[in-house]
């Protein structure tokens, strides 16, 4: 697996909407990526994919911080298995940013799985509100941005060019499960995977993954990488992905 692919998928799914949608902003040094939505919520403003070199790392931590913080919205700095120093993560904690949120990296071959759900791509507006209604629950209350996110990009997340697909599953007419799945940096990148609380364990990841990973074959992609709640790890596992990494977020405050 190329370390270096997830890192870069992960900035791709984090910026290719920001580089449209009026009011949002991404910003490229060519050492670091860093995403505003102009929405005060870190889950769509974003420091991602740094290479910075080790003599000069913590004088451009303390640029980026700069930058983000003169925002006055919060951020999340990801760091992935192929970010730059290799202690940069180490180095964020003495700059003063916590440990948000750690996951594991993982990663398997695409092809045909067995889907029995009724899984679909989202091809409308009212699919993809839908879709941002599932995602949104994963919050308690639901969080209101990101209903609001996907609504001021909506244009852009439909395109037929788009990188990414947003998978929906409904039940009873309900929308019940969502996932993304982002093409980039050469593999197929799954994001946002999640059920709403009463129909989990009713194998609705297992059918937005198999559903994910048969397109991406389709499409010629030939690997798919995804970041894993430790709770989540064995429904990954049963469906061939290993891990390889760990992806780590820290929280930026204003």
């Amino acid at each position: 697996m190329n370390l270096a692919a997830l890192d870069e998928n992960l900035a791709w799914h984090a910026s290719h909407l920001h580089r449209f949608a009026p009011g949002m902003r991404v910003l490229t040094s060519g050492d670091v990526l860093v995403c505003d939505s102009g929405l005060s919520d870190d889950t769509f403003n974003i420091v991602a994919a740094a290479r910075f070199g080790g003599r000069d790392a913590d004088a451009r931590i303390a640029a980026t911080l700069a930058v983000v913080r003169a925002t006055g919205r919060p951020f999340t700095w990801w760091v992935g298995p192929s970010s730059k120093p290799t202690d940069l993560s180490e180095r964020l904690l003495a700059a003063g940013l916590p440990v948000g949120e750690r996951e594991l990296a993982m990663w398997c071959r695409t092809g045909p799985r067995p889907v029995d759900r009724p899984v679909r791509v989202v091809s409308t507006r009212a699919e993809l509100a839908d879709w941002a209604c599932v995602v949104a629950a994963n919050w308690l209350p639901p969080s209101p941005t990101v209903v609001e996110f996907f609504a001021r990009t909506t244009p852009w997340a439909l395109a037929p060019d788009s990188p990414s697909r947003y998978l929906i599953g409904y039940a009873d007419d309900r929308p019940v499960a969502a996932a993304e799945l982002c093409f980039g940096a050469g593999v197929a990148g799954f994001y946002n995977v999640c059920t709403l609380a009463a129909q989990r364990r009713r194998g609705w990841a297992n059918a937005l993954l198999s559903f994910g990973l048969d397109l991406a074959a389709a499409d010629g992609c030939q690997t798919a990488i995804l970041q894993a709640a430790l709770d989540a790890v064995t429904v990954y596992e049963r469906l061939g992905f290993a891990a390889c990494g760990d992806v780590v977020e820290h929280a930026i405050r204003p």
